[in-house]
């Protein structure tokens, strides 16, 4: 349960782990508040800049970096067709489908 993350990131700093993997903002909060050294690692986030996890996108700062779900504004929908077109080059329609109701996609 999201409660007992604060208590599960603890215990990885006592254990001194590598690198904490994280998901969502509840486990993503946890390990930030756990731990400024032990690097982590975002697999997926909201809009981790609202959030408070990280200074911006580009420049997250800190030891924390990953990737966010959030498609709408500061080009980072731009970013994900830059690496798209690397590795399909003879892309040519993409579509994207998602949740306008959830604030992490809601347009920009």
């Amino acid at each position: 349960a999201a409660a007992d993350l604060p208590a599960l990131a603890a215990d990885l700093v006592r254990l001194r782990v590598d690198v904490i993997v994280t998901s969502g903002y509840p486990g993503n909060k946890a390990a930030k508040d756990a731990t400024t050294s032990i690097p982590i690692v975002m697999a997926t986030s909201g809009d981790a800049v609202q959030e408070g996890l990280v200074a911006s996108l580009a420049r997250p700062g800190g030891n924390i970096t990953g990737v966010t779900a959030w498609i709408g504004g500061m080009g980072f929908a731009g970013k994900w067709m830059e690496l798209l077109k690397e590795v399909v080059p003879d892309v040519s329609h993409v579509a994207v489908l998602s949740n306008s109701a959830n604030p992490a996609c809601a347009p920009a």
